[in-house]
C-alpha cells in the first residue's frame, strides 16, 4: 500500500512537471487546424544593430537584391521580425526587404524610450543610416501606429506608400470588438495593473515564460490572435515570441498606446495607402480599420479572413492583397 501511494504521488509529480514544461505541444495541437502554412523556429537571417538618436538600439535585417524597391516591415507588441516569414518568402524576389525588431523585441535590447514617437524617430534614423529612399512601409498592429506617427511628423525619408494591417488610429482599448468595457476599465484597473507588472519585471517575465511552456498562453493567443485555422507550429512560435519579450517592454508599450491619437493628421497623408483588416480580429475591430481607411484620402481597403495574425494564418490572402496594391500603385517600379 505504501509503495502504491508512493508510485501514485511520483506519477502525479511527473505529470505535473511534464504539463508545466511541455504542455504547449498538446495545447497547440488540440486548438489548431491542419494548415500547411507553418512558421519555422529555425528561420534566420543575419542582421546588424543600428543606434538611434533616441538612445534605442535596434536589430535589423536587410535582405534581397540591392536596387529593388524597398519594403520595410514593422511588427507589433510581443512579436519580432520572425513573424514575417511568409511575406519574406513571397516578396524577396522583387523587393529588397528591411525587417526591424522593435526595442525589447527579438534581438533588440530593452528600450531607452518605448514611446510610439521615439520608435517613429528610430525608423527614420535607420532608413537614413541605410541610405534608403522612398521605401514602402508595412506595419502590423503597433507597427501601423508607428507608421501613422511617422507620417504625421513628416519624418524623412518620406515613404512612397504605406500598408497598415490590423491597427488602430487611437487608444486600442476603444477599438476592441468587445465595446467600451475595456476602455472604461482602463483607469481603475488596466492601467494600474500594467504599471505593477512593469515594476515586477523579473517575476512576471518568468511567469510569462512558464505560461508559454505549460500551454496557458498558447490557449490565450489562440483566442486573441487567431481564428482556429492556424497550424500548431505557427501558434507555438508566435506565443514563444511573446514569451521572449519582457513584461516591462510589453506593458510600457501598451501604456504608450493608450495615449495614441492620430485622427487629426490622417487626412494629410497623400501617398498610396492600403488598410488591411481581419474578419475575426478580437483585438482590433474591423470597423476601426474601415474608419482609418475613410480618414486617409484615396486609401484602399481589404477585409481578409482570420484573426489578428492573419499574415501568419492566411498568408496567401495577405500577400495577394499587398501584391495587387503595390502593382496598382506602381510601387514595384524603382524611382
Amino acid at each position: 500500500m505504501i509503495q502504491m501511494k508512493f508510485n501514485l504521488r511520483t506519477a502525479g509529480y511527473s505529470l505535473a512537471a511534464m504539463t508545466l514544461f511541455f504542455g504547449r505541444y498538446p495545447v497547440c495541437w488540440l486548438f489548431s487546424g491542419r494548415n500547411p502554412n507553418k512558421l519555422r523556429a529555425d528561420y534566420k537571417h543575419h542582421g546588424e544593430y543600428i543606434k538611434s538618436p533616441t538612445g534605442n538600439l535596434l536589430y535589423i535585417k536587410r535582405i534581397g537584391q540591392s536596387g529593388n524597391p524597398i519594403l520595410v516591415f514593422l511588427h507589433g507588441i510581443n512579436s519580432s521580425c520572425e513573424q514575417w516569414q511568409h511575406q519574406t518568402q513571397y516578396f524577396l524576389s522583387n523587393y529588397e526587404l528591411i525587417l526591424i525588431d522593435l526595442p525589447g523585441h527579438g534581438a533588440s535590447p530593452e528600450a531607452t524610450d518605448p514611446s510610439i514617437r521615439a520608435m517613429a524617430i528610430d525608423l527614420g534614423s535607420i532608413l537614413r543610416q541605410l541610405n534608403v529612399q522612398q521605401p514602402v512601409l508595412y506595419g502590423h498592429s503597433l507597427g501601423g501606429m508607428i507608421i501613422q506617427e511617422y507620417c504625421s511628423q513628416k519624418l524623412a525619408p518620406y515613404p512612397k506608400a504605406i500598408i497598415m494591417q490590423n491597427c488602430s488610429y487611437t487608444n486600442p482599448l476603444k477599438t476592441m470588438p468587445i465595446g467600451p468595457m475595456s476602455w472604461l476599465l482602463q483607469k481603475p484597473l488596466i492601467h494600474p495593473a500594467l504599471e505593477q507588472i512593469s515594476k515586477r519585471n523579473t517575476l512576471f517575465t518568468a511567469l510569462g515564460y512558464l505560461a508559454y511552456t505549460s500551454g496557458l498562453s498558447c490557449l490565450l493567443y489562440r483566442l486573441l490572435l487567431f481564428s482556429g485555422k492556424q497550424s500548431a507550429a505557427t501558434l507555438r512560435i508566435m506565443t514563444s515570441l511573446a514569451a521572449k519579450t519582457s513584461a516591462k517592454t510589453s506593458t510600457q508599450m501598451l501604456l504608450h498606446t493608450f495615449g495614441f491619437h492620430a485622427l487629426d493628421t490622417l487626412k494629410k497623408i497623400n501617398i498610396p495607402c492600403l488598410i488591411l483588416a481581419a474578419a475575426a480580429d478580437r483585438l482590433v475591430d474591423p470597423a476601426a480599420c474601415i474608419h482609418l481607411h475613410k480618414q486617409i484620402p484615396g486609401s484602399e481597403f481589404a477585409l481578409l479572413p482570420g484573426g489578428h495574425q492573419t499574415l501568419a494564418e492566411y498568408p496567401q490572402s495577405t500577400n495577394l492583397a499587398i501584391h495587387r496594391f503595390l502593382a496598382g500603385a506602381e510601387v514595384n517600379k524603382c524611382p
